[in-house]
């Protein structure tokens, strides 16, 4: 069965027929239209987009309950080429370690892109611990 022409890699031997495999380019080149999200844990901040572009602003909703972020969409039926079609979506995303929902903001671009986004919480400055013993000192350093 022959690959669909989007799916052919554009430097041969390399096989980009996995998403994952592909450079970053490869995959937002057809992205929109496959109705996909993708999720990035980047080094101050974690990132969710997701294809909207079927939805109006007033038809979404993202919304942050315990460790979940959670969008939904909804529309009613809509007339389009091959007649009425009614859309209804709703995904869960689980928050990483280290993010918290409180900051979470969300933006929508023209192109009906769905950008989620929530700051990591930095570790910290690295500390020492003190190890306590059993009869309740202190452990000596060396």
């Amino acid at each position: 069965m022959a690959e669909p022409l989007t799916d052919w890699p554009m430097m041969w031997p390399f096989s980009w027929s996995f998403p994952w495999m592909r450079p970053l380019f490869m995959r937002w080149f057809n992205w929109p239209d496959n109705g996909h999200s993708e999720m990035r844990l980047e080094k101050d901040r974690y990132v969710i987009y997701v294809d909207v572009k079927h939805f109006s602003p007033d038809e979404l909703s993202v919304s942050v309950s315990d460790d979940f972020i959670t969008i939904h969409g909804k529309h009613e039926d809509r007339q389009d080429d091959h007649g009425y079609v009614s859309r209804e979506f709703l995904r869960k995303y689980r928050l990483p370690s280290g993010v918290t929902g409180a900051e979470v903001t969300s933006s929508l671009s023209c192109d009906g892109v769905l950008t989620i986004t929530a700051p990591r919480s930095s570790p910290g400055p690295e500390r020492n611990i003190p190890i306590s013993c059993e009869d309740g000192t202190q452990k000596q350093k060396m």
